[in-house]
C-alpha cells in the first residue's frame, strides 16, 4: 500500500496536498484568529501605509440658495464713558486788520455841531393849561440841532393864517394832512398854529441880558401865549408845529 503512495508521490502532488491541508486548517484558523471587521484592528502605521494620495478637488458645486434670516441679538450693554480729551490750546491772536476808509460825515450833523446851510428841523408846541382872561404866558420850543446863527425872520401865524398858507411869509403848512411836514424858507422861523380852543399866539421873542427881544436864539425861542375862555372859565389850549431853515 505504501509502495503505491510512494510510486504517486511527486513534487506537486505534495504541494498540492500541503495547499489543501493550510487552506483547511491554517486558514480557518486565521478566519477565527484574524476576522478583520473594522479599521481600529489594523495599526495606525499599517493604515497609512496602504491609505492612498488624496485626488484632486473635485468641481464647486452650485452655491445654495441663502436660508431665513436670523433673529436680532440681545442688545449688548452700554459701555463706559470714555474719559473727556485734554483742552486745546488757543491759538496765536490774529493780525488787526487795516483801519478802513473815513466814512462820509452824516446829516444832518457837521463838523461845528449846527444846522447845515439850507436844511430844515421841525417840531411841535403846545400850551395847556388855567388863565384869567387876558393874561398871557410864555412858553419854550427848543431846535434839537443847534443854528449856526439867529434866524433873519421869524413868522408867526396863527389858526386861520397857517389854513392860509402859503402866502404868510413863505411858511407853508398843509393842516388837513396830520402827516404833512411844515416848510419854512431859508434864515427863517415859521410858527404855525394848527388849532386854539382858548387863546392864541402873540409873539415869538428870546431873551438876552434879561430882556425880551423879537426873534429866536441859536437854540430856540419863547412864544407868548394869550389866554382864552372854554366855557366861562379862563383856559389856555393852543398848540401847532415850527419849522427853522438854517442860513
Amino acid at each position: 500500500m505504501f509502495s503505491w503512495i510512494r510510486r504517486r508521490a511527486t513534487y506537486a502532488n505534495i504541494a498540492m496536498t500541503l495547499a489543501l491541508v493550510f487552506a483547511m486548517t491554517g486558514g480557518a484558523y486565521a478566519a477565527k484568529k484574524y476576522l478583520i471587521t473594522s479599521t481600529k484592528q489594523i495599526s495606525p502605521s499599517v493604515l497609512k501605509a496602504l491609505a492612498g494620495k488624496a485626488g484632486p478637488a473635485g468641481v464647486p458645486g452650485p452655491a445654495g440658495p441663502q436660508g431665513p434670516a436670523g433673529a436680532p441679538g440681545a442688545k449688548g450693554e452700554t459701555g463706559a464713558e470714555g474719559k473727556t480729551g485734554p483742552e486745546g490750546k488757543v491759538g496765536p491772536k490774529g493780525a488787526t486788520g487795516a483801519i478802513g476808509p473815513k466814512g462820509a460825515t452824516g446829516e444832518p450833523w457837521t463838523a461845528g455841531g449846527t444846522l447845515p446851510s439850507g436844511k430844515t428841523e421841525t417840531g411841535n408846541w403846545s400850551a395847556v393849561g388855567g388863565a384869567l382872561g387876558g393874561e398871557t404866558f410864555p412858553y419854550a420850543i427848543s431846535f434839537p440841532i443847534p443854528l449856526a446863527a439867529p434866524s433873519a425872520h421869524v413868522v408867526r401865524l396863527n389858526k386861520a393864517e397857517t389854513k392860509a398858507s402859503p402866502g404868510s411869509g413863505g411858511c407853508e403848512l398843509n393842516v388837513e394832512d396830520p402827516a404833512a411836514k411844515p416848510v419854512a424858507p431859508p434864515d427863517t422861523l415859521c410858527v404855525f398854529t394848527r388849532d386854539a380852543p382858548a387863546g392864541r399866539l402873540l409873539y415869538i421873542g428870546t431873551v438876552i441880558n434879561e430882556e425880551l427881544y423879537e426873534g429866536d436864539n441859536t437854540t430856540g425861542a419863547f412864544l407868548e401865549i394869550e389866554g382864552g375862555e372854554v366855557n366861562g372859565v379862563g383856559a389856555v389850549d393852543v398848540f401847532g408845529t415850527w419849522a427853522v431853515t438854517a442860513k
